[in-house]
């Protein structure tokens, strides 16, 4: 048992490990050095893809790499959430306790459908890890009530929300900023089909370079092309490539790839507006996601294509970090983009809003693991 002064070991079961591309692999990286600087040793299990055939070979392997570092704890963190049932069999196996968190909703997620065998399976993974996990966590910013876990399976307070994830200001303070000519809109993350899509934003997009285009450049140009530059860093398919080439937006529109975090962090500094779509699936109204806190990091203005009345929104309105618009809202959408490009907003966000870092989640986080392997 760890002794007080002494490290912790914890092994973390996921399917992204630190030297991975990604926001997440970045988050990684980062929650091992703050817990390395108090006392916490974090050891990373990976889980390969396909995950039906590498369950029982995952399995075996994280009960291996548990004996050989001597871990004092597991920890999983999902989604997907086979992870848990990955960190469920290593603690049994192995007889240590067990802290189960959630970056993402298991079953209560807008883009499940409730009747199919996934979610089901995915219920089914939620109980069991809700009833025989020693600690469930998850962050503020999921679309998770308050009283979720309690209301759902009585376990109390056996359940724990951490703080927002924020954001790492050494990060940001350190990285360069990658300047462009033109105006600049940059969105960086993931698309969910039928959830939270880029339709709405380019219909905006379209309205604005064919009514305040010209005017907004300020050079008497056709629509303000060559001046303007929006750009997705990624998910994206043949069906947003399409709409983008029939709305006449091939000029100012551009993909890339997912990249590094150390990578995008220069864009999103240098970019005069990034770009945020929620939607309005009510499903979806508690959601927080990490990329607000690397827009937040980067100190540029957001627009919050999203339902005003959504969390996020609030949070945006509440910090003074940009402009809020209902998706269905094309020609407020155009309205915002001028509005920031013209001058006529004026990004001057409280500073309050920075406070929202890392430590405070990893402070919590360590604390709880040692809790946890104390006992």
């Amino acid at each position: 048992m760890t002794g007080a002064g002494d490290r912790t070991t914890v092994l973390l079961v996921s399917n992204v490990g630190p030297g991975d591309s990604g926001g997440r692999a970045e988050k990684l990286v980062s929650r091992r050095e703050f817990l390395a600087e108090r006392g916490i040793d974090l050891v990373f299990g990976t889980v390969e893809e396909p995950y039906g055939k590498t369950a029982l070979p995952s399995a075996l392997r994280l009960i291996r790499l548990a004996r050989r570092e001597d871990a004092d704890l597991v920890t999983s963190v999902s989604n997907p959430f086979h992870l848990q049932l990955l960190g469920f069999v290593v603690s049994t196996a192995l007889g240590l306790p067990w802290v189960a968190e959630f970056r993402d909703p298991m079953v209560a997620s807008p883009d499940r459908d409730p009747d199919a065998l996934v979610t089901k399976a995915a219920g089914f993974v939620e109980w069991l890890t809700a009833r025989t996990a020693t600690r469930v966590v998850w962050g503020d910013g999921i679309q998770i009530d308050e009283d979720y876990f309690d209301r759902r399976y009585g376990i109390g307070t056996k359940a724990t929300k951490l703080p927002f994830h924020g954001f790492d200001p050494e990060t940001f303070d350190d990285a360069e900023t990658r300047d462009s000519p033109e105006f600049t809109v940059t969105y960086a993350g993931s698309f969910y089909e039928g959830w939270i899509e880029p339709y709405r934003f380019l219909e905006g997009l379209r309205a604005h370079v064919e009514t305040h285009g010209a005017d907004a450049a300020g050079d008497g140009g056709d629509n303000g092309y060559d001046d303007l530059r929006v750009q997705f860093y990624g998910d994206w398919n043949d069906e947003y490539q399409a709409a983008v080439e029939n709305a006449g937006l091939a000029d100012v529109v551009s993909h890339h790839e997912f990249v590094p975090h150390e990578e995008i962090v220069p864009v999103l500094k240098g970019s005069d507006l990034v770009l945020y779509v929620g939607g309005d699936d009510p499903d979806n109204r508690l959601n927080v996601p990490s990329k607000i806190w690397d827009y937040v990091g980067a100190r540029t203005p957001i627009l919050a294509v999203v339902d005003p009345s959504f969390r996020v929104a609030e949070l945006i309105e509440a910090y003074d970090l940009g402009l809020v618009v209902d998706p269905e809202d094309t020609e407020g959408i155009a309205e915002a983009i001028d509005a920031v490009r013209s001058g006529e907003y004026v990004y001057d966000p409280d500073p309050a809003a920075f406070e929202f870092t890392r430590e405070g989640k990893f402070e919590r986080l360590a604390e709880l693991y040692r809790e946890v392997a104390a006992r």
